[in-house]
Formats: structure tokens, C-alpha cells, sequence
């Protein structure tokens, strides 16, 4: 990664072309909106593209937090530097997401597949461990609210995300009422529609919550060791960042609000932020963060 002054007549394109790095790291990387505007004088991040790691710097290691007696597993799944920004940024916010996945494994493989820095600090396994994937005084996108590139990411900047590994909405299967799929296709590239793979049955009713909500009436239930992981993990970080622990009024937790959520500190999550997205969901018990 190096720092590059812009001549005059330079373009985000032709930068990325005289360093053969894509455009969409070269503006992800330095918070430029899709329009793409640069000026003469401007300092530039330029990504590598190389799988080189003496072309990625390590980050810089700031002090330690203070220790608690919750136990973090740091280096399992340690995101190489380039997969998040090494910023420090304040903190009001913590974010729940569920993974749409089965576990922390399976997270940080789709975040790896990708060059854009998307990822959260922690992921929550089902059985309750929790991994730090990095520092949670960086960050890195998460969100993906439209239009936030124009006021520098600030939700995913001030925010700290928590995924839980869950695989969210549920469907009942086709030739089978009886059986709940979750969203992969049962032969996947074969074209086949998604919610092929199955789940559970409808019998095994502690895996699963009946509640409707954004098109979807069931969905994956949290074990009970994964929901006191996250409360504890949850309470930690309040403490830790000075957030407040606080948590929307019932009839605001399920709804789309960018409004309201823009000015909100303390506990929210993924489907505060965007319409189209069901988590973290009916089958988490908010109440249980401040319990």
C-alpha cells in the first residue's frame, strides 16, 4: 500500500491503471463516492493487488484493552490487515447481525473471497465461542446503506458489529410441508431456486421460531449458549467503549428507521439500517442484552 499525491489531469482510472489496482479498491479505500471525484494536490491511498504480504502493512498495534474474564478467541480466524481499515474511530453504537451461515469458519471465508473490506470485529459460534476477527477500534463495512459513501461511512465507522452465526429466515420446503430450508440451493450452480437445503422439520421445534417478519414466517433459533455469549460480549464492549446500553423501544426494534437510527447510541441492529434485510430477526431476545 502506498500514498500518492494527484497531479493535475489525474483520474481515479487512470490511477488505477498506471498501478493495476481495481477503481472500486482505490475509492473503497480512501471513502471516495461511486462518482469518483478527485483534485490536484489530494493525497491517495493506493491498495496493493498483490498476494504479496510485505505489500500489506501490518497494523499498527494500539495498547491493549483491559482484560475481562470474558473469553475471546484472538487468533483462529485473525483477518489479514487489508480486510479492514486500521483506524481508530469513537464508538456509540454496537450493530447485531446474523451470518446467513453456520458458523464463524464459514464467515471468514466469504469476507476473505472478497477484496472489499467487508467484516465485523467479532463472530459468535453456536456453541458460544466468540472470535475476534480484529481490533474492535478499526472497522470495516458492514452496513451497506445506500448513499453513506457521502458522509464517509459514519455508521459503520462509529459502530462496533457483532455477527452471530445463524442462518436467519427459514421457508417451508415445496414436496414437503412438514420440512423448513434454509436459503442455499440443494445442488448449488445448477440454477436450482434457493431454500433447498434442509433445516429441521417442523417436530424439532426448539430449532426454529414460528414469527412473521419481511416476508418470512420462521426462522433459525439462537442456542442458549450463543445468546448468553453475545449478552455477555454485548456488555463487555458497553463497558469497554463507554456505549450506552440501551436498546430501542419494542415497537422500533424490528423497523427500518435511518432517521431515527442515525442519531441512535447503543444496541441496534442490521434491519434498523436497511429494509431489506431480516436480522437479526424475531428469534433473538433483545431483552435479554440488558438482563
Amino acid at each position: 500500500m502506498i500514498s500518492v499525491t494527484v497531479g493535475a489531469g489525474d483520474t481515479v482510472y487512470r490511477l488505477a491503471q498506471k498501478h493495476g489496482v481495481p477503481v472500486a479498491a482505490i475509492l473503497a479505500a480512501n471513502h471516495i463516492d461511486g462518482a469518483g471525484k478527485i483534485r490536484a494536490g489530494q493525497q491517495l491511498v493506493i491498495p496493493s493487488a498483490t498476494t504479496d504480504e510485505s505489500d500489506h502493512p501490518l497494523p499498527a498495534i494500539p495498547p491493549a484493552l483491559p482484560e475481562s474474564a470474558l473469553a475471546i478467541e484472538r487468533t483462529k480466524f485473525r483477518l489479514p490487515a487489508s480486510q479492514y481499515f486500521q483506524e481508530e474511530c469513537e464508538k456509540d453504537l454496537i450493530v447485531l447481525h446474523f451470518t446467513a451461515g453456520m458458523s464463524a469458519q464459514s464467515a471468514s471465508s466469504a469476507w476473505i473471497s472478497t477484496p472489499v473490506q467487508v467484516a465485523t470485529p467479532y463472530v459468535v459460534d453456536p456453541d458460544g465461542t466468540i472470535h475476534e476477527f480484529f481490533d474492535p477500534r478499526y472497522w470495516a463495512y458492514h452496513l451497506g446503506v445506500p448513499g453513506s459513501a457521502s458522509d464517509g461511512y459514519r455508521h459503520d465507522r462509529r459502530s462496533i458489529p457483532i455477527e452471530i452465526a445463524n442462518v436467519g429466515p427459514l421457508t417451508t420446503d415445496p414436496a414437503n410441508p412438514k420440512r423448513l430450508n434454509w436459503w442455499p440451493p440443494a445442488n448449488p450452480g445448477t440454477g436450482q431456486s434457493e431454500f433447498r437445503t434442509k433445516w429441521c422439520t417442523l417436530d424439532e421445534s426448539d430449532r426454529y421460531v414460528k414469527a412473521s417478519y419481511r416476508g418470512y414466517d420462521y426462522f433459525a433459533a439462537f442456542p442458549a449458549a450463543q445468546v448468553a455469549s453475545v449478552v455477555a460480549l454485548v456488555q463487555y464492549l458497553s463497558k469497554q467503549f463507554s456505549i450506552p446500553l440501551e436498546l430501542p423501544a419494542k415497537e422500533r426494534r424490528g423497523s427500518f428507521d435511518l432517521p431515527f437510527y442515525a442519531k441512535w447510541k447503543g444496541v441496534a441492529s442490521h434491519q434498523n439500517f436497511r429494509p431489506d434485510k431480516t436480522d437479526i430477526g424475531p428469534a433473538f431476545d433483545w431483552d435479554k442484552v440488558k438482563a
